[in-house]
């Protein structure tokens, strides 16, 4: 099933499946990526939404439909798999689920939390119906070339007893199991052999195991099966997200850091069902609202550096008793120049003078711009064909200012048919948001 954020569809074929698969939803946002830089001083939205505990993905309504939120991605228990699109690919009357899987992974190259490592050129010529499968492919493909041309061995700690001193002696244990049980004559050591069969190769081949559970893709399932026969040897081993921060690579090994990301990834908050090893269950849901504001910063951030731009800058808007209260955070901040606010919203095309901004927002960005004393600021919103994509400015006055603050609207379009000049596009939109990346 495909729908697209805030759109709903018949879930009768499902409905006595409804309350175990709401369960296990609710499992999965009880421990859900928090994809998001958080501080500890949070927003009181941030909190009252962590404090939820009934799950935001769905909402199923009375008369036996399923309704999509913000989240999109894909999700899959037991028999129901569910393709999530963001709400800007609903104008395309063509519906091509190809194009719009190439640009939300387009999107997730810029992201500083998600990296998918992968060749757009590869995935063009390969024809995926099936998000989920895309997913696993990028993966297996991008682990199975590289382990194979670059097996990985590394130093290994081991404490264990040996007739023989090897490495050093753990005196601790020494004298807890050997010395108090009369095995004196034995050594408990602790030493760093370098072998094949270590953490990093434990991590992929218990990955591997589980996708391999998940995916129905033939090509997918071969060369799944290929990185399980080259990890032949290495222990099984059931290991989970928190192994993969213990896991340290040295700079030679830096191309195998992305796949231990996406081991992370998928071993973190049921992204792959922990429950059992048999589980074909997996969850990949991520805010849209997140999606758009890092890809508009990573790209800016990476095309652009010599702007230092800054994201999720936070500062206080106003002090009490001599603390700080109000916080703020700008998306985008270039210090003392300019702010941008990404607003995954449409603009209404009947909202008259206003031109679709919400007058809370304006208020919002009135505030940045005081604090900041920065005049010039940005909404930034995603360019569809039924949303208003003409730019409005508005003047704020003020005799406390010294000149006015120009708040602008404008749309952004982050759509490409071909992802292989994407880049070279973006680039250009950007440079007609604001002088300032001429």
């Amino acid at each position: 099933m495909r729908l697209f954020e805030w759109h709903s569809e018949s879930f009768e074929g499902h409905k006595k499946d409804i309350p175990e698969f709401i369960s296990y939803l609710s499992g999965v946002w009880m421990n859900r990526n928090r994809y998001l830089e958080l501080t500890d001083d949070i927003s009181e939205e941030e909190q009252q939404e962590q404090n939820i505990q009934k799950q935001r993905f769905f909402d199923f309504t009375i008369d036996g439909k399923i309704s999509a939120r913000n989240y999109v991605g894909v999700v899959q228990y037991e028999g129901i798999r569910i393709e999530v699109y963001p709400k800007i690919f609903a104008d395309d009357i063509s519906e091509n689920p190809g194009v719009w899987q190439l640009n939300l992974l387009y999107w997730l190259t810029y992201s500083r939390k998600i990296k998918f490592p992968f060749s757009f050129a590869d995935l063009s010529k390969l024809k995926f119906d099936d998000y989920l499968e895309l997913l696993i492919y990028i993966f297996a493909n991008y682990t199975e070339e590289l382990i194979s041309q670059q097996p990985f061995q590394a130093y290994q700690k081991v404490e264990e007893e040996t007739t023989f001193l090897k490495g050093r002696l753990s005196f601790e244990n020494y004298t807890k199991h050997n010395l108090s049980t009369g095995k004196w004559q034995n050594f408990y050591c602790i030493h760093e052999p370098f072998v094949y069969d270590n953490q990093f190769n434990r991590i992929i081949k218990y990955v591997s195991q589980r996708l391999s559970t998940i995916s129905e893709n033939f090509l997918n399932k071969e060369k799944l099966n290929e990185i399980l026969f080259i990890l032949h040897d290495v222990s099984d081993i059931k290991c989970t997200a928190e192994d993969c921060e213990k896991v340290k690579l040295n700079p030679l090994y830096e191309d195998h850091k992305q796949i231990l990301a996406l081991c992370k990834l998928y071993l973190s908050n049921q992204v792959i069902d922990m429950d059992s090893d048999d589980s074909r269950n997996f969850c990949f849901l991520i805010p849209m609202e997140y999606i758009f504001e890092d890809f508009i910063f990573g790209f800016i951030s990476d095309k652009f550096p010599s702007l230092s731009v800054k994201s999720q800058s936070t500062d206080y808007l106003a002090t009490k008793d001599g603390q700080k209260v109000f916080q703020i955070k700008n998306d985008i901040y270039i210090n003392n120049q300019f702010i941008i606010d990404t607003k995954y919203k449409m603009r209404s095309k009947k909202d008259g003078i206003k031109s679709g901004v919400n007058q809370n927002d304006l208020y919002q960005m009135v505030s940045y711009a005081i604090k900041r004393n920065c005049k010039h600021v940005l909404l930034l919103y995603p360019e569809t064909e039924s949303s208003l994509n003409t730019p409005a400015q508005f003047e704020i006055s003020s005799a406390m200012l010294e000149g006015n603050i120009t708040i602008e609207a404008r749309n952004i379009n982050i759509i490409f048919d071909d992802i292989q000049i994407a880049d070279s596009l973006m680039k250009e939109r950007i440079k007609n948001i604001n002088p300032l990346f001429q």
